[in-house]
């Protein structure tokens, strides 16, 4: 039992440190260096960085190490598709059996990312930007989806917090957040949709062009 959660802990500790930055994309990660960092022995360390890399989170390179993932264009262009579709079919499931708190949660949510902005708190945004994405799903009542959302999300965190406390991107970010949050206290969740479409995917999305993608396809 307290193995298990030694293993749960480095495992989240680990998943922390790439989320946050700690470990850039692309990086590599030494066993001996979260060895020290975390005081841990080798044993609970591989079997996080299995767990993390069949999450999408590392990548194991023979006779080379392990490595945090990277997005080519193609992989960053399926991903942010695949989202748009989790995200806004996840958000009508949503409005359908949960109105009232997907409006209640969204809009507090917008008041503690405009407080954080307001701030400069970029990582409080950040959080409650991820948490904003998140709730559009949760409230759903479809496994589904929510494990769908769950599956990638790590990924999306990671790539909000590359993209870093960049002004411009946040105060960009919060008029189109704002915008969806209203589009739902209106039951307009066509415009919402729309909305989604328009904040995620490359052709309008901040990702597409401020990511620094990898050459591979």
């Amino acid at each position: 039992m307290e193995h298990d959660l030694q293993k749960d802990i480095i495992y989240t500790r680990i998943k922390e440190m790439i989320v946050n930055g700690t470990f850039a994309m692309g990086e590599k990660i030494s066993e001996r260096t979260l060895e020290q960092s975390l005081k841990a022995n080798k044993a609970p360390i591989r079997d996080a960085l299995k767990r993390l890399q069949a999450e999408g989170l590392v990548v194991r390179k023979p006779k080379s190490g392990t490595y945090v993932f990277s997005l080519s264009q193609k992989e960053l262009l399926n991903l942010l598709n695949f989202r748009f579709v989790i995200e806004s079919q996840g958000m009508i499931l949503s409005f359908g059996q949960n109105q009232e708190k997907l409006i209640e949660r969204t809009e507090n949510i917008i008041m503690k990312m405009k407080s954080a902005l307001a701030l400069n708190q970029g990582d409080v945004y950040l959080q409650q930007d991820s948490l904003f994405h998140e709730t559009l799903v949760s409230l759903c009542e479809n496994n589904y989806f929510i494990t769908s959302f769950e599956r990638i999300s790590a990924i999306m965190d990671t790539a909000r917090n590359f993209l870093g406390n960049n002004l411009e991107h946040m105060q960009k970010s919060i008029v189109e957040h704002q915008n969806i949050a209203n589009a739902i206290r209106e039951k307009n969740i066509g415009r919402v949709v729309e909305l989604l479409r328009e904040h995620i995917l490359p052709e309008f999305g901040a990702y597409w062009k401020n990511f620094n993608l990898s050459d591979a396809d």
